[in-house]
């Protein structure tokens, strides 16, 4: 067969197989070991391929003209692909009114305008939580066991010579007390103040002046100690003053820190007065049948301070030293009082004139070291 060793070509035509009988693709060459029973279906199937070449044959001219006209369909789809990115990019907008000042020029004024503004919102913000803060601080102040005008008068405190220097001339100390029985109170009999913080005072004396020492015991209270102590009206403060950090620091009322000895007692307030109120405050109650409750309290103590955190103000009276809670008691203004074990028992209270049931509380509510107090910045003396 002429067809075996040669498969039909014609110039300018691809030649593509047709399907066998077996189901593969018939190539237009059969191996020479293949059976010669196939050789009239292959003839039939040569001849079918021949003629699938001559109707699809086209000549050079015809080529050409497709080819033209190919070219001229896929110049025709690139213009309208451009067409179609255009319109994507830049879609118009229609009804809106474009004015012809707005520019790249009038966009910068209009973000520095908006930055001007956004500068001078934040400006305000800062200004007015600075108000706040200061106003805040303020009415905090206002707490304090001073008033305005004391306040000011306090608020520089005048530079004072070393203690040891103005003993040399001035030859007495000067001792900050108040009254406590026991501590420093009048002697019924002779109306001399004794007790064992007068004799501290006695002590502090002959260790700076010697055995020819002389002191003077100055009347203070609890609310006022601190100012006195900062103007220089007595030399060390010696009157159950309990020691913390913000005396040591920044003392509220003088505006000032202080320096303190090691303490020479350790004490513990608890509410003494009426029974069934003193019962009322050791459970830390202010409602029902403990409503009535009425705390006397001395303004600049720390006792004050454990107060207040403990029952509302409207609870608490405020007196300026233990003296006056007792009036108080006695004339039924406050049914519970403030005061150490020590410094309240009901044999004290009675001797000031009271005359109704008396109770102790069984609750110590603070742990206080007591020490004797002398200003900042003279080291030696302290």
């Amino acid at each position: 067969n002429e067809h075996e060793d040669n498969p039909p070509t014609q110039r300018g035509v691809t030649f593509v197989p047709g399907p066998d009988y077996r189901g593969g693709i018939h190539t237009g060459y059969h191996s020479p070991h293949e059976s010669g029973d196939d050789d009239d279906d292959n003839n039939d199937a040569d001849v079918e391929n021949q003629n699938l070449i001559e109707a699809y044959a086209v000549d050079d001219n015809e080529q050409a003209e497709i080819i033209d006209e190919l070219q001229e369909k896929l110049g025709s789809a690139k213009l309208e692909l451009e067409a179609a990115r255009s319109q994507l990019a830049a879609p118009a907008i229609e009804g809106v009114p474009v004015d012809d000042k707005i520019g790249p020029s009038n966009n910068k004024s209009n973000r520095n305008l908006l930055m001007i503004g956004f500068i001078l919102f934040l400006g305000t913000i800062g200004v007015a939580v600075g108000l706040s803060i200061s106003f805040s601080k303020r009415s905090d102040n206002d707490e304090v066991s001073v008033d305005a005008a004391d306040a000011d008068a306090v608020a520089v405190a005048p530079v004072l010579p070393p203690v040891l220097e103005a003993l040399q001339e001035r030859k007495v100390l000067r001792c900050g007390i108040y009254d406590r029985r026991g501590f420093s109170f009048p002697n019924d009999e002779t109306n001399e103040r004794e007790g064992f913080e007068v004799d501290l005072c006695k002590a502090v004396a002959a260790a700076a002046l010697g055995r020819s020492y002389t002191y003077e015991l100055v009347p203070t209270t609890g609310a006022n100690r601190f100012e006195k102590h900062a103007n220089g009206e007595f030399d060390v403060l010696i009157s159950g003053t309990t020691h913390t950090f913000d005396r040591d620091v920044h003392e509220s009322s003088s505006g000032m820190g202080f320096s303190f000895s090691s303490p020479y007692l350790y004490g513990g307030m608890t509410y003494n007065g009426v029974p069934e109120f003193v019962k009322c405050a050791d459970e830390l109650s202010a409602v029902g049948v403990c409503a009535g409750i009425l705390i006397c309290s001395i303004l600049g103590t720390t006792w004050y301070d454990t107060t207040k955190e403990l029952f509302p103000a409207s609870n608490i009276v405020l007196t300026k030293e233990q003296g006056e809670s007792f009036q108080n008691l006695i004339d039924g203004k406050c049914n519970v009082i403030q005061g150490e074990q020590y410094e309240a028992p009901e044999v004290v209270v009675r001797g000031f004139g009271y005359e109704g049931p008396y109770g102790q509380g069984k609750t110590s509510f603070t742990k206080d070291p007591l020490a004797m107090v002398t200003r900042d910045g003279d080291p030696e003396f302290a």
